[in-house]
């Protein structure tokens, strides 16, 4: 059984102890405040809290000061409810975490608690960073790691350019993010516009891009204008490039040349100013070597290359990030956070999050919803992680919720689709062609595309024709 965790402070106040009691949390109470500092405790003190007077804000300041300098991975707190604000000041010069000043002891128990809350996430992650003392807020994302920090900063540099922008990383890593970072500080007074390259049809790539005119196709019933209209003179966001079709990289490379659209069915082209930001997760490189991505679009998009970090390479952020995870998601459902021992923060680090921050932040989602009563494990983390909906703690585990194969809930669902429909297609095509012994015509007519579509598809899917003849 797990101890509670041990405050040693001066606490006068009858009713105060009381609630630390109930409150599941060890209170060790000393005579005076100078006591601290040589007195022996039965263990290691979690925290220290001093209730002080306003006659004993010096020596109370001269205490702080030593404790510090004797336990510097200790906080202490000071609850003075009827201390001045150049008190308050001189505690916080001192060195204190923080100075309570409401009277309540419920109050002081909550303060406690959330300290103490922050303590089992927080010794580790200073083993693990080096950058302590800096914010670690850039935009929207949160990071303590030298190398996102880098990424942060080569972002502001290069903002205000209107350099094509590259962003490279894993899925879940934020690129995005980084893309919405970049247009905020370019001061363009246009739109952000996202597009998913690989979820727009090979037909209509051209469409969603640059629009079309009313009767372009079957179909096109009324002008429509593209996002690069739509993002005006602001930030065109291409997710996925690599999974643009061949059509839609030749128009793409022609209006980075040219700065001008077309929509289809048109005669007609248009001046355009905005920034194009594209991210992948694939290799681009390979992607050219097979034939699938143009090389000139590629150095047209790679004048500014920003390769974000997976997860699993920047370990202090997993601890700091799943902090965070876990005080909104506990906040937004209005439950208690759960408590954990050092084998699951162990299992927390080691494990490689494939998915990386969105996996993460699932999981921590799921961990609240859980509401175990007692500390977790290393091996309740593979159970929670392994799971979809388990409840740790019931007398009576729910039954696992069955997925189709290739489903991976820590990943997007268009990129669940994106994956299922690969292998689909794939198996269809390999059906076919052994059925037609590899002849790409009649396999083509067949299967109701284009020649030079079926070619390019078993490209992407390594089918050679020769493999299916007999």
């Amino acid at each position: 059984m797990q101890r509670p965790p041990l405050v040693v402070g001066l606490v006068r106040n009858a009713a105060a102890k009381r609630v630390f009691q109930q409150g599941d949390i060890s209170l060790l109470t000393v005579p005076t405040a100078k006591r601290l500092l040589t007195a022996e405790f039965p263990g290691s003190p979690r925290l220290f809290l001093i209730e002080a007077t306003k006659q004993e804000v010096q020596i109370t300041c001269e205490v702080v000061v030593q404790l510090r300098h004797q336990y510097p991975l200790t906080d202490v707190l000071i609850w003075a409810p009827h201390a001045s604000s150049s008190t308050v000041r001189s505690l916080f010069h001192a060195g204190v975490k923080d100075v309570i000043l409401r009277q309540s002891e419920d109050h002081v128990l909550g303060v406690v608690q959330s300290v103490l809350q922050d303590q089992q996430i927080l010794p580790r992650l200073n083993e693990l960073t080096k950058r302590k003392a800096r914010n670690a807020r850039f935009e929207s994302m949160l990071s303590r790691s030298e190398t996102m920090w880098d990424l942060f900063e080569l972002c502001e540099r290069i903002a205000q350019t209107n350099a094509t922008v590259l962003i490279a990383g894993e899925t879940g890593t934020g690129k995005e993010l980084i893309a919405r970072a970049v247009h905020r500080r370019s001061g363009r007074g246009g739109r952000f516009v996202a597009a998913n390259c690989a979820s727009i049809p090979q037909d209509l790539i051209n469409s969603e891009l640059f629009g079309h005119e009313k009767g372009a196709f079957t179909g096109a019933d009324r002008a429509k204008k593209g996002l690069v209209t739509h993002a005006g003179e602001g930030t065109l966001f291409l997710d996925e490039i690599g999974d643009m079709p061949a059509e839609g990289q030749l128009s793409l490379l022609r209006m980075l040349q040219e700065k001008r659209v077309r929509p289809v069915g048109s005669l007609s082209e248009s001046e355009i100013d905005v920034r194009v930001v594209a991210a992948t997760n694939v290799d681009l490189h390979a992607d050219i070597k097979a034939g699938n991505f143009r090389e000139d679009l590629y150095y047209r998009l790679d004048v500014i290359r920003m390769n974000v970090p997976a997860l699993r390479e920047r370990p202090e952020d997993i601890l700091f990030l799943f902090g965070h995870f876990i005080k909104k998601n506990a906040s937004h459902y209005g439950l208690q956070p759960p408590s954990w021992s050092d084998s699951f923060l162990d299992a927390l680090v080691q494990y490689d999050w494939p998915g990386n921050i969105r996996q993460l932040q699932n999981f921590s989602e799921r961990l609240v919803l859980s509401r175990t009563p007692k500390a977790l494990t290393a091996r309740d983390f593979d159970r929670i992680r392994s799971t979809v909906g388990d409840e740790l703690g019931s007398e009576t585990p729910r039954s696992r919720m069955r997925l189709p194969d290739g489903v991976d809930t820590s990943k997007s669902l268009q990129e669940n689709i994106q994956r299922i429909t690969s292998r689909v297609e794939r198996d269809y095509l390999t059906a076919l062609l052994e059925k037609h012994h590899g002849r790409v015509i009649e396999t083509a007519k067949d299967a109701g595309i284009s020649r030079r579509t079926l070619l390019r598809k078993m490209n992407r899917y390594n089918l050679e024709k020769s493999t299916f003849k007999r």
